[in-house]
């Protein structure tokens, strides 16, 4: 009976004696001595520096342009993959997206880059500043125009900055932060003219855009390879050398006063209007002119558009017509002009025949043609101040 009992009681270390072998362990310390071994062993080796690089990477990556999209559009962004690789220009135009919006960026010492937008990102950028919201139409097949890189330009800029932020402290890593937008280009062949040949960083995203993620998205972007230079100190060889004191750059020198304030005056900014024509309109013209009334104008108006001051100062001539998309105008000699304005001063814009009085605020003309043949005559003001005493005299 007692020895029943005694093997009902399970005392291992009675049972284990009596079989005469090692105690044995409690339950699970097998489990957690393997544990902490493999743990050791991590330790030791590090993780692998190459995925760790990767993986942070493509989180900052992820986070700058979700950032720069929602801080620039509130344009919802959740990426999906990243991409990050070394090529050489010749393989860039096979990674671009089709019909890709290419906005061509700049660096320090005129380094050239890249950021190719696809067509559905494009069409999300005017949608949210147009409607304030991302459709699921899909984008129209087109070419991008000046217009769509204007839209784009601010989001570019951003989107740089965000990334040069986010890895400013990584190595190996382009400096984002210094690129700004430049130009566009609609069409990819021009780039390997462009671009410097030699090895670039390329980054892939591939995202989803819109609350629900209604729309797929892909950016690129290209920059060159070069990493700005460590200031740490040069490895020293196998053997105990000592460490030398890192000389110190001299404090530069403040920049030298200017000698006079003409410096800085001729820096100052000036606001100058550009007059096409100027027309004087009778009260019972002007009120009833309509929406789609038409108003002659002279010959050869766009021969003579003038370039003035905001006080109607006249700085010169020229010829209107158009630059880039833009009203310009191609300036004549401005010498002769001034020789012209003041050698026949009726043919300025203030021809009663032709052109009207001078904006609010003008100044009136300069009478600089008035006749001057009385100027040795006696002044018939003065005279009159004097009879009443010559004659009180007499």
């Amino acid at each position: 009976m007692e020895s029943a009992a005694r093997q009902q009681s399970g005392d291992p270390g009675q049972g284990t004696a009596d079989r005469g072998g090692p105690p044995a362990p409690p339950p699970g310390q097998v489990l957690r001595r393997w544990i902490a071994e493999r743990d050791r062993t991590r330790a030791a080796a590090g993780p692998p520096t190459q995925q760790t690089d990767e993986f942070r990477l493509e989180r900052a990556a992820a986070t700058a342009l979700a950032r720069a999209a929602e801080k620039q559009l509130r344009l919802p962004v959740f990426v999906e993959r990243l991409e990050r690789m070394g090529m050489t220009l010749a393989e860039l135009p096979e990674l671009l997206p089709e019909r890709a919006l290419l906005a061509v960026v700049g660096g320090r010492r005129d380094a050239l880059g890249v950021v190719a937008l696809c067509p559905d990102l494009l069409a999300a950028l005017i949608e949210m500043q147009a409607i304030g919201r991302v459709t699921s139409r899909p984008a129209p097949p087109r070419k991008p125009t000046r217009t769509d890189a204007a839209i784009s330009a601010d989001f570019v800029n951003a989107l740089l900055a965000e990334l040069g932020r986010e890895c400013a402290a990584r190595d190996g890593c382009p400096d984002f932060g210094a690129f700004r937008y430049v130009t566009y280009m609609d069409d990819p062949r021009p780039l390997s003219l462009m671009l410097e040949d030699g090895e670039m960083t390329h980054l892939s995203f591939h995202f989803r855009m819109g609350g629900s993620g209604q729309r797929d998205g892909r950016l690129l972007i290209a920059l060159p390879a070069e990493i700005a230079p460590r200031t740490d100190a040069p490895p020293s060889s196998g053997r105990n050398q000592p460490q030398l004191p890192v000389a110190q750059s001299a404090p530069l020198a403040p920049p030298p006063a200017p000698a006079s304030l003409a410096e800085t005056v001729q820096q100052a900014p000036i606001r100058l209007t550009g007059i096409l024509c100027r027309r004087r309109l009778s009260l019972h013209q002007l009120r009833s002119l309509t929406p789609g009334s038409l108003l002659p104008l002279t010959q050869n108006v766009l021969d003579e558009a003038r370039v003035e001051t905001a006080h109607g100062q006249l700085l010169a001539r020229g010829r209107l017509g158009e630059k880039d998309g833009f009203h310009a105008i191609r300036l004549r000699n401005i010498g002769q002009d001034a020789e012209s304005a003041a050698t026949t001063p009726t043919q300025d814009a203030w021809r009663p025949e032709s052109f009207g009085p001078p904006f609010d605020g003008a100044p009136p003309p300069e009478q600089t043609g008035l006749p001057l043949a009385d100027l040795d005559h006696p002044d018939a003001f003065r005279l009159a101040e004097t009879m009443p005493s010559m004659v009180k005299a007499g």
